[in-house]
Parts: structure tokens; C-alpha cells; sequence
């Protein structure tokens, strides 16, 4: 014992540390490369939480043209249906009629064809059904106003695939103020497609031109 309080040798030097044994120095190297059990957790949860891959653009455009292509027909029962909840609960509805059977492409093709057009614009609860050459549209709960609305949104699309007698002739009636059963409804479509088929085209005023005074 030195008179600093240190232990020394018999010629004052420190004792030396006892030398690593390379046995244990290699368990330790082997023993650090192995993960924790903090690490396995996070890795797990890595994995868990992994956001899931979303699908790419082409699958999804190729998902929205399947859904175009089919058309969901609404039995001609859901007028009589809306007929029974309108008259029970007060709320108007109307009833669109949209000829397609004048066309370059009529028939049961172009019919399906405009369907997919008007689907497209139209809400949730609205219904479509074909009748003859004509498509059918139900639009719950709507004033008259908001199915002037409708009508004007869905013919400049249509305008492409009718023909201008069938845009001319595409009609609507309120329920209850222009019929009150279907049998009345369908009637007043009936007079208003000929009124509307029957309307003369707007003519066309030249501008008037200032003649040149003479000489």
C-alpha cells in the first residue's frame, strides 16, 4: 500500500489487468451481432404497420370502365313505389322520359348507351329504367326547378348520341301537380313530348345591313 492510497507492485508500479481471454472476446463479438429483443419488436411492428399498397392507376381506370359498362335498370315497379312514399309523406318527384330511338345508333344499343351517360349524372336514389325506345328517369324528392335543373345538365352530354328530334322531344312532369297516378303522369309526358316535338325552331334574324347612300 502506497502512502496515496494506491495499490503497487514490490517496485511500485500498479498491477497489471488480467489479459482478455480470445475465447470470451469472440462470444462477445458473435453475442453483439445478434438483435435485441427491442429491435425484434420494432421490426415486427414495422411489418404490421406497413401502409398496404395501393392498387395502381391502370387497374383502377380498368375498374371504372367495367362499372361503366354495365347498367343497373331499375324495375318500371319504382314509380308506383315512389308513387305509395310521395303521396304518404307529401314529397314531390319527377319523372324524366328521354326518346332514343331516332338516332344514328337506336335500339337497344344506343338506349344502353345514353343510360351510361345519364347514370353518370344522376344521384344515388334516382332511378332508370327502359320503356320501348325510351329511357325513363325518377328523380325523388324534386321540384320542378330542380328538375329543370337535371334536364339542362344531361343534354349538352346527350347531344352527341340523339338526334335533335330526340333532344327536342325529351320531357318531364311533377308529381302531384301534373298527375297524380302514373297512368295521369305518363299522359302529360305524352302531351308534352308532342308539344315540345311540335314547337317551331327559333328563326334566325339576319343583321340588318345600312345601305350605302347614293350618289
Amino acid at each position: 500500500m502506497s502512502f496515496n492510497g494506491t495499490d503497487q507492485n514490490g517496485n511500485g508500479a500498479a498491477p497489471a489487468s488480467p489479459a482478455p481471454n480470445a475465447e470470451n472476446g469472440a462470444e462477445g463479438a458473435s453475442l453483439a451481432l445478434l438483435p435485441s429483443s427491442r429491435q425484434v419488436v420494432r421490426a415486427h411492428l414495422r411489418v404490421l404497420l406497413k401502409p398496404l399498397k395501393r392498387p395502381s392507376r391502370a387497374h383502377t381506370l380498368h375498374r371504372v370502365e367495367a362499372r361503366r359498362r354495365t347498367v343497373t335498370w331499375s324495375p318500371p315497379e319504382e314509380l308506383q313505389v315512389e308513387l305509395s312514399r310521395s303521396r304518404r309523406f307529401g314529397h314531390p318527384f319527377v319523372l324524366v322520359r328521354v326518346p332514343c330511338g331516332h338516332g344514328e345508333d337506336g335500339g337497344s344499343n344506343g338506349r344502353e348507351e345514353v343510360a351510361r351517360t345519364v347514370s353518370s349524372l344522376l344521384r344515388r336514389v334516382d332511378r332508370v329504367w327502359p320503356g320501348g325506345t325510351s329511357l325513363y328517369l325518377l328523380l325523388p324528392e324534386c321540384d320542378r326547378a330542380m328538375g329543370e335543373a337535371m334536364l339542362a345538365r344531361i343534354r349538352e352530354p346527350l347531344t352527341e348520341l340523339l338526334s335533335e328530334e330526340d333532344l327536342l322531344a325529351i320531357s318531364s312532369v311533377l308529381f302531384p301537380d301534373d298527375g297524380f297516378t302514373s297512368g295521369a303522369l305518363f299522359d302529360a309526358l305524352d302531351a308534352r313530348s308532342i308539344t315540345l316535338a311540335t314547337r317551331p325552331a327559333p328563326a334566325v334574324v339576319a343583321p340588318a345591313t345600312r345601305e350605302a347612300p347614293l350618289a
